[in-house]
């Protein structure tokens, strides 16, 4: 039918892409436009080739819809009539993007401040020609709806989670949604903290309340805190804080939220917690020990007073009594006291400036384990049954409070660092001073007893095996005095006695050849430290083996003394006595000799003679000598002169 016809050759048409857009998505629907210039009134039939594949005659307009990567390629077109036909067109060229696009949003601030506004974009890559659905989230618990539709930008004044999505063409073609945007508001109502109590200073172990508290109502406020102690308060109201220690220290602020209204950060509340500690915490009988008043963050200006702890009667309080010295506070956040004998609480309290008390911090302890009857006599003891440091959880324990006292605390330190009584008729049975208790409920800690006259009884570590197959190192639950035997052994629950153990100090392998026993023939202070034990596999948990000085009473020392010390004076005293005696004797002899031959004659020259025989012979003997020297019958006047007698006695 077309073979006669002529073509034209100063007739070429061109082809347009009516969306003129650089990139073309898989699914958008896309018209090509065959445009012949000249020809008159002509009525052109056109002719639609791709890739040089003849498509069947239509219009000047080629429309695809929901395009896919198959329609990619080059487009030509060419004009026809019964006579005549044009030349074909140049190629344009067609090309589909298998992604599906997606638009983003970007916001230049997240927060609207007080009565302001902010501004948000949306976008869709290397594409033009969108218009943009902007959707809005209004509270967390409701769903997005289309909130307008609008140019690239978009001013916002409320907030809420907003998104976008693009959209162009004829029907519309759609991006997929946007990624989500937070925006929130900040809204007129303040915010303030309040302490309770209401004080910012408090020390380890109270107990403080920090309220959140927003002005305004009728809105359900989720509290958000905020706070440099690096904890995580909850959202409630109220951030109750138990037992305060020194990591609670920082600074705090809140907030009210409401959906994405929240208030302004509060002002800032900096609490401090201070914490008396005590070295050494298990002492030495007659030690010095120093208490440390630590404060973080640090504080300047304040004044410490220093006390010891007085347990009340029928009380789990104490009372206190201010330490010598310490009236007047100490700069210093330290307090040394000297001579420190048995168990003993102590407490410290600060004045900061301007002027303001702090409370009482609980008691912090230092314990002494030994008892010592000779030296230093305790006012109250406590003995614990059996008698070792180390209990699996499952087996009973006694513990009895000895002294003269009939009312009894039992005190317990564990090792999270909890201080409480010990009500033995809730844990235990009580028969007397003596507290049987079952070791399900309780950890490891330390116990000591306080008798209702105030007096603290010597403290002793108790070590709780969790497992009931596991092993216990049976070591003595007091001091060990310098050369007395000790011996260690490692046992099961049932008591069985275990061989082939090793035995370590400080980690140190002591033993392990075989035997069942650890025995020591004379502890000395380098034995003292953490023992542990080992069996199958199994290890023990550690104990501290301490070992004190032999200290002897006053009496027992002078006795001794006096054992050592008397004979040498007695040896000395008869060396001098003898020596006196025979300097004697040199003078008594010499006196009577010069009487004799003075006025004496012949036969009271004999008898001189005689005398002095008769003394050299008791020298010779070694006895006392008493010697008298009685005037001759015949003597006549001379009896008067023989009168003046020598005495001599040695003792």
């Amino acid at each position: 039918m077309y073979e006669d016809i002529r073509t034209s050759g100063s007739i070429k048409p061109f082809v347009i892409l009516k969306q003129n857009w650089p990139q073309i998505f898989r699914g958008e629907t896309v018209t090509l436009s065959c445009q012949i210039q000249g020809g008159g009134e002509t009525q052109w039939t056109y002719v639609w080739r791709q890739n040089w594949l003849k498509i069947p005659p239509t219009s000047s307009e080629y429309r695809i819809n929901k395009v896919t990567e198959s329609h990619s390629g080059e487009y030509r077109c060419r004009g026809r009539t019964n006579y005549l036909s044009t030349q074909w067109s140049d190629a344009i060229k067609l090309t589909v993007t298998p992604d599906e696009p997606r638009a983003s949003v970007r916001a230049d601030k997240t927060i609207i401040p007080a009565g302001g506004r902010i501004t948000l974009s949306c976008s869709v890559d290397t594409s033009d020609g969108w218009s943009f659905d902007w959707f809005r989230q209004e509270s967390k618990s409701s769903y997005f709806r289309k909130y307008m539709t609008s140019g690239k930008v978009f001013n916002i004044s409320e907030g809420g989670l907003y998104s976008c999505r693009g959209g162009r063409g004829d029907p519309v073609f759609y991006t997929e949604i946007s990624n989500e945007v937070t925006i929130q508001k900040t809204v007129s109502n303040k915010a303030s903290l309040t302490l309770q109590p209401n004080q910012p200073q408090i020390y380890r172990g109270e107990r403080v309340t920090v309220t959140c508290q927003i002005q305004g109502g009728g809105t359900q406020w989720t509290h958000e805190w905020r706070s440099s102690a690096g904890n995580k308060p909850p959202t409630s109201r109220e951030y109750r804080i138990f037992r305060s220690t020194e990591s609670d220290s920082g600074e705090y602020s809140c907030r009210g939220t409401s959906g994405f209204d929240f208030t302004e950060w509060s002002d800032v509340v900096t609490l401090t917690v201070y914490k008396l500690s005590v070295s050494p915490s298990w002492l030495s009988p007659g030690a010095s020990v120093t208490l440390s008043c630590e404060v973080k963050p640090p504080s300047a200006g304040w004044r410490f007073f220093w006390y010891k702890a007085v347990p009340k009667p029928s009380s789990s309080f104490y009372s206190y009594e201010l330490l010598p010295g310490s009236s007047n506070g100490t700069q210093q956040n330290s307090y040394i006291i000297h001579g420190q004998k048995h168990t003993a609480g102590y407490v410290c309290r600060g004045r900061g400036e301007p002027e303001f008390y702090s409370n009482y911090i609980k008691p912090s302890f230092v314990w002494s384990e030994g008892q010592f009857p000779a030296a230093f006599p305790p006012a109250a003891s406590l003995r614990v049954n059996p008698d070792r440091v180390q209990h699996f959880r499952s087996q009973s324990v006694s513990l009895s409070c000895e002294g003269n006292s009939i009312e009894w605390k039992l005190k317990r330190f564990t090792e999270t660092h909890h201080l409480s009584d010990f009500n033995c008729s809730s844990w235990g049975t009580m028969t007397g001073s003596s507290c049987t208790i079952k070791l399900y409920w309780f950890d490891s800690g330390v116990f000591w007893c306080e008798s209702g006259s105030g007096e603290f009884s010597n403290a002793v570590n108790i070590t709780v095996q969790d497992k009931d197959d596991g092993i216990i190192l049976e070591s003595p639950v007091h001091p060990v005095t310098e050369g007395d035997p000790v011996t260690l052994s490692c046992r099961t629950k049932q008591q069985k006695l275990l061989s082939n153990v090793s035995f370590y100090h400080i980690n140190t392998l002591l033993q392990n050849d075989g035997r069942e026993e650890l025995k020591i023939s004379a502890v000395s202070k380098s034995d003292e430290g953490f023992y542990r034990c080992e069996h199958s596999g199994q290890e023990s948990p550690q104990s501290w083996m301490s070992v004190q000085a032999a200290v002897s009473s006053p009496v027992s020392s002078l006795f001794l003394v006096l054992l050592i010390v008397g004979p040498v004076i007695g040896v000395i005293l008869i060396i001098l006595l003898i020596l006196l005696w025979r300097c004697r004797q040199s003078k008594g002899v010499s006196g009577i000799r010069s009487k004799s031959f003075e006025s004496r004659s012949q036969s009271s020259t004999n008898r001189g003679f005689n005398q002095a025989e008769s003394q050299s012979s008791a020298f010779q003997e070694n006895v006392a000598l008493y010697e008298s020297i009685k005037p001759s019958e015949a003597a006549g006047n001379d009896a008067d002169e023989s009168e003046d007698v020598i005495y001599s006695v040695i003792v």
